[in-house]
């Protein structure tokens, strides 16, 4: 038998709403400033708290409850739902939910994952309106992802994928006042990927069967240790001396020292380019595809172990650390939020304190012979 759920009935500009209430971790309710008086939803009816105390409201919220266990009933006065046309569907949800991202300035990408989780629940929940949504709405949302075929993919890690999913949808339903449906126990797990950075034999093997341009995608991903996404947006002016400006999500910005051999390069390409971003296709636009270049190159000299963009920045900040860069610098340099997350990011490094620093802590490759398979060469 379902409890009696706590909600605030306030105005808005489309009218009277029933805002579910939130609460802290101590079960108090948050008091986030709104007026209006609580509510109790309970067997399709609401049933008024009368009061607008959060305290008074959670009182009389268990007050019902004893009288339920106890087999009586209180006298209260039932009022009817508020009408169909005055509640937010979930469709209308959806569009208001991203039509704020959009206008925070969120970026694209981001926004077109979030879509990807939330546009098949609201397609495929049997509630018609946001705020009636159930801790059992999502878990049948669980259950069909469940269900779904999984794209196969070498490196793939699907149980990640409906992790996010769902998280993606707690976040969408939060924004409507709709907390805590699930315990974090019952949140799907997975296992997160470990990346580990190249050895000098396989950057080796990379580099001699490089091309100059890929050659300089090499040394800028781990020269720089930047995103992917931040690699496609940088320009030639966002460098100054040996100073690298990137940007990445949300206009977070954070500058990088790479070595004078790398800010050289650039230097020389600026001369020959016709475009400001560094890094472009055939009509001068950002290359948004430099992981399947990285990969076309890996699969083009045989390689046997995995390369991404992601193993190259590893491999540019596992190469500072082990020569001996202070981990509050490497915080900073990689974009992380805190030094707990640059510990745990490079915990498989260890530095030789003892070992001679090096000017930068890019990969210079020795030659190495390629056979061609043709007798003389």
């Amino acid at each position: 038998m379902a409890n009696y759920t706590i909600y605030r009935r306030v105005k808005t500009e489309k009218g009277w709403r029933y805002q579910r209430a939130a609460f802290h971790s101590n079960g108090k309710i948050i008091n986030d400033g709104t007026e209006g008086k609580f509510y109790f939803a309970h067997e399709g009816k609401w049933i008024p708290a009368g009061t607008d105390d959060a305290l008074k409201a959670q009182s009389k919220r268990l007050e019902l409850i004893k009288a339920r266990d106890a087999g009586e009933s209180l006298a209260v006065e039932k009022v009817p739902a508020a009408p169909a046309s005055q509640r937010m569907t979930l469709q209308q949800a959806s569009e208001k939910y991203f039509s704020n991202l959009e206008a925070q300035g969120k970026d694209h990408k981001t926004i077109t994952a979030y879509r990807v989780a939330v546009d098949p629940f609201v397609a495929h929940c049997k509630t018609a309106h946001v705020e009636d949504v159930t801790k059992q709405d999502l878990i049948d949302y669980m259950g069909w992802l469940r269900k779904q075929p999984v794209p196969v993919r070498k490196h793939g890690n699907p149980n990640r994928t409906y992790s996010n999913k769902v998280g993606h949808v707690a976040i969408f339903l939060k924004a409507f006042g709709l907390t805590k449906l699930l315990k974090k126990s019952e949140y799907p797990k997975y296992h997160k990927k470990k990346i580990v950075a190249h050895t000098d034999q396989e950057l080796a093997l990379l580099y001699s069967h490089a091309n100059d341009q890929e050659r300089f995608l090499l040394d800028f991903f781990i020269g720089s240790m930047a995103r992917d996404a931040e690699a496609h947006r940088c320009r030639y002016r966002d460098l100054t001396g040996t100073t690298l400006t990137l940007y990445g999500k949300q206009n977070k910005t954070r500058t990088v020292e790479i070595s004078p051999r790398l800010a050289a390069t650039i230097a020389e390409r600026r001369k020959d380019s016709k475009s400001e971003y560094i890094f472009t296709n055939r009509n001068g636009k950002p290359n948004t595809h430099l992981l399947r270049d990285v990969q076309d190159l890996a699969e083009r000299a045989g390689a046997t172990f995995h390369c991404e963009l992601h193993k190259l920045r590893k491999t540019g900040a596992s190469r500072r650390y082990a020569a001996g860069m202070l981990l509050t610098t490497l915080m900073y340099e990689l974009g992380h939020e805190s030094l707990a997350t640059t510990q745990i990011y490079l915990a498989d490094v260890k530095p030789d304190d003892t070992k001679k620093a090096v000017a930068d802590a890019d990969f210079i490759p020795r030659p190495m012979i390629v056979r061609t398979g043709t007798d003389g060469d």
